[in-house]
Formats: structure tokens, sequence, C-alpha cells
């Protein structure tokens, strides 16, 4: 049984061997924090600067890649910090901080909305775990696109961050900044994340703009695909969504929960209640524990009264 992946709200890429190598790539944020007192900055001015050794810092920054790459996030995380030692301003570091960081804020939310549906006191606790963690990665993705201008990876990054922190303007401004990057290898990730930030805003047509040019752009983009049916069914636009959902629905590579959600209700105001009724029950299988399915659960049994 697939694992059903969750798409709120963040998209990220994680190739590695973009962020190893050339300097294309993109996914991340803003403006760096420079926030220092007038007596701090004048001790900083006596200072001596530190020494930077980036090679050594490279060098760091890749075992702690094929460490992240084998899931040992504390290993990973202490070889960065010792590349960051060595070169504080290399930006890959600070956008492989921001990654993990991420990764560690969505497992905490998917543990109380994909493994259990958890609600109440015992939510919010966790839920404020997981916005500890997306705060901690909106810092280095910053920190990376203020180390490298162009580092269009480290721009939708933040984008993601920003979503997840639902700071909409945020989202925006980082995704757009992505989007200035001519040699961005996957701008539809990043219009993914814009259209997202603009649809969270209720500017539903340029939400649609977005999304429906990086759906065009690259028909295997399930997110966005996702996202462009959700726009259209608020617009009630039903029939393009359904054709969208049903692309979605149909495709093994995309088990999102969320989409056989949104399709059965469509199926539901087309009153066709059997495809409806199959729907919610696919929306089950992914993943039965989660809210997501307890909603599916709700909507078939409101079709069998």
């Amino acid at each position: 049984m697939a694992s059903p992946v969750s798409v709120a709200p963040a998209i990220i890429n994680r190739n590695h061997s973009r962020i190893l190598g050339n300097r294309e790539g993109g996914l991340s944020k803003i403006l760096a924090i420079l926030a220092t007192t007038g007596a701090l900055m004048a001790g900083l001015n006596c200072a001596s600067r530190p020494k930077r050794d980036p090679d050594q810092s490279f060098k760091l920054f890749q075992v702690a890649v094929s460490s992240y790459e084998g899931n040992r996030l504390e290993a990973a995380l202490g070889e960065l910090e010792q590349a960051l030692k060595a070169d504080p301003e290399n930006a890959d570091a600070h956008n492989m901080l921001g990654i993990i960081a991420l990764r560690q804020g969505a497992e905490y939310e998917a543990q109380i909305e994909a493994h259990s549906c958890v609600r109440g006191k015992d939510a919010e606790l966790v839920r404020e775990d997981a916005n500890a963690r997306f705060r901690t990665a909106r810092g280095a993705f910053e920190k990376a696109a203020a180390a490298r201008e162009d580092y269009a990876e480290a721009w939708n990054n933040l984008s993601v961050a920003a979503l997840n922190l639902q700071d909409w303007d945020l989202a925006l401004t980082a995704a757009q900044n992505a989007l200035k990057v001519g040699t961005y290898s996957q701008p539809h990730i990043a219009r993914g994340n814009l259209g997202w930030a603009y649809y969270q805003k209720r500017d539903l047509q340029r939400a649609w703009r977005e999304l429906q040019d990086a759906v065009s752009r690259q028909p295997g983009f399930c997110v966005g695909r996702y996202r462009l049916a959700k726009v259209l069914v608020d617009r009630g636009q039903l029939d393009e969504a359904d054709e969208h959902l049903a692309a979605v629905t149909a495709d093994p590579r995309c088990p999102i929960q969320e989409a056989y959600l949104l399709a059965g209700m469509v199926a539901q105001r087309h009153n066709d209640s059997d495809r409806a009724a199959e729907l919610f029950a696919r929306c089950t299988a992914l993943g039965a524990k989660s809210c997501i399915a307890a909603e599916c659960r709700r909507y078939a049994g409101i079709i069998q009264r």
C-alpha cells in the first residue's frame, strides 16, 4: 500500500546532486537577517574577521549530505555545524539545515494528522513543536539566500517554510525571487508554491494563473494539479476540476489523499454517488488513521443514509 502524500502546504526539492554541484536549483526564501545593536556593531568593527576555509567547509557539507541520505540526521546536523564553522557563508550548508528542519516539522505534523488524528490541546502542543522547526527552517533558508542571492532552490525552500508558517506574503515574495533566477531548472515547483500562496490569500485568479502555468509546463506535477483543481472548485468550475482530479487519482505515482477526498466531493455534487463512494473508499485505504481518512468516512456515511 502506498503511503499518502500530504500536500499541506509545501513543495520542496531534495535533489542533492544539484545542491552539491552547480548553482542552479531552487527552493527558498528572502532577505537575510542582520539585526545588531550599535554597541555590538562597534565591537564587530574592532574584531578581526574569522578566516574562511570554503574547501574544508565543502568537504564537510558533502559528508553531511551522505549522512542525511542515510537517514542519520543527528550526524548530518553536527557535520553541517562544522561546515559553517569553517565557512559561515556556505549557502549550501544553510540550505541543508533548513531542509532538515522542514523534514522534522513535517514529521511532527504527521504525528497528529497522518499517523493518527489528534485534536485539542494535545494537537496544539505537537503543532507548537512543528512550528518551531519551521521557524528554524525559515531562518536557515534566509541565510542561504543572503549568502547567494541567485540561489533559487533556497528561495523556493523559504517559500515552503513560509507556507507552513502561514506567512502568505513571505511565501509569495520568496517564490517570486526563485522564479527570477533564469537558471532555475524546476520553475513549476516555485509556481506551485506561488499559486498556493495566492489561493490562501483568496486571490483565485492569480492562483489559477500560476498553477495553470505550472501544470501546463509539467503535466506530471501531481501536487500542482491537485491544487489547481482546488482553485477551480472554489471558482465553481467543477467539470474542469474533475478532469484534473481524475488525472491525479488515476496516477499511482500520486497517492495524494486530499485529492481523493476532493474528487469524491465533486462526484457528489455531480450526483454520482457510486463514483463518490469508490473515491472515498480509496481515500481511506491510503491511510485509515489520518484526519483526511476520517473526513472521507464521514462523507461516505452521508451517501449511505
